[in-house]
């Protein structure tokens, strides 16, 4: 389990945020097409930032 100090918190969550923000942006540009391999990368780093996003919220220490 990660343990993240709480005055690094809202740095962090912005930070996975603006990250979101763009893979979301990159994949909606690719909406409609084919589901190519950067599309695929793409949707797994969406998910795994989920997590993490997840895991900063629970292990505020």
């Amino acid at each position: 389990m990660v343990s993240v100090d709480i005055k690094y918190k809202d740095l962090l969550l912005e930070a996975v945020e603006d990250l979101m923000y763009k893979i979301s942006l990159e994949l909606n540009s690719m909406k409609g097409g084919p589901l190519t391999a950067e599309r695929k990368k793409l949707t797994s780093k969406q998910k795994a930032l989920e997590e993490v996003q997840h895991l900063i919220y629970r292990s505020v220490s």
